[in-house]
């Protein structure tokens, strides 16, 4: 019998997802990764079309390399297909609560992280790459003088917003939700959520930069360039203290 015409074991286990809060308009993604648990070829192949864009989207956000990305490609086909001794592939965990290329862009993100984390020296500062990536020499030399004040006031920034725009930027910088996916989980529209997203980024630069003004005694001169050294790279600085 084929995975396809085991309607009863699919049945099954949609009931059971639907127990978990899974929506009916992604009963085919359901069926899909129910499908590629079962080990599937041609369900397989599907799934590596459908979500080959959003792993590629989720590995660029921390490095364009393509060795990196067939990196991120392969621990993360080994992180969701491959079953632990006894047990059974993470992919059938997808239990249909929104789209399934969302939920594999997540994984993928989590994978690029963990393995920047893994490639970084022991104790190595998370930012420390930010600070050999700028492009700008003026800027990454500021970077690297004031690496630990700079993530202070990250860190600080973050902390000083609400838990709702904190959580707001976690889910689109660090979960790699789209905007539309987030409006929805809000139940707002998509331009709201990305108002939100923005004044939440806008926020945090704001307050990271007072706080290194506070701290630091700058020149009118300097405090334009640390000005800039903060909206830097903001984003991966976010997903990298966030994450």
């Amino acid at each position: 019998m084929t995975v396809r015409n085991d309607r009863a074991g699919f049945a099954a286990h949609e009931r059971a997802c639907r127990e978990r809060g899974a929506r009916p308009e992604h009963a085919d993604d359901l069926f899909l990764a129910w499908s590629v648990a079962q080990g599937d070829a041609v369900a397989l192949r599907r799934f590596d079309e459908l979500v080959r864009p959003d792993i590629e989207a989720a590995a660029r956000r921390l490095d364009r390399d393509p060795a990196f990305l067939d990196e991120v490609r392969q621990a993360l086909r080994v992180r969701l297909l491959v079953a632990p001794e006894g047990g059974r592939p993470r992919i059938a965990d997808y239990a249909g609560r929104g789209p399934l290329r969302a939920w594999v862009g997540v994984a993928a993100l989590r994978v690029a992280l963990n393995l920047k984390r893994a490639a970084a020296p022991a104790g190595d500062d998370l930012l420390a790459e930010l600070v050999t990536r700028e492009p700008d020499p003026e800027l990454r030399h500021l970077k690297k003088v004031y690496r630990a004040e700079f993530r202070e006031a990250l860190e600080a920034a973050l902390a000083a917003l609400p838990e709702r725009d904190r959580v707001i930027l976690r889910l689109s910088f660090v979960e790699g939700m789209r905007l539309a996916q987030i409006g929805r989980l809000y139940q707002v529209h998509e331009s709201t959520a990305s108002r939100w997203v923005k004044q939440a980024v806008d926020a945090v630069a704001a307050e990271a930069r007072r706080r290194l003004v506070a701290r630091l005694s700058l020149s009118p001169e300097t405090l334009d360039s640390v000005s800039r050294m903060v909206m830097s790279n903001l984003d991966l600085s976010i997903a990298r203290i966030l994450g």
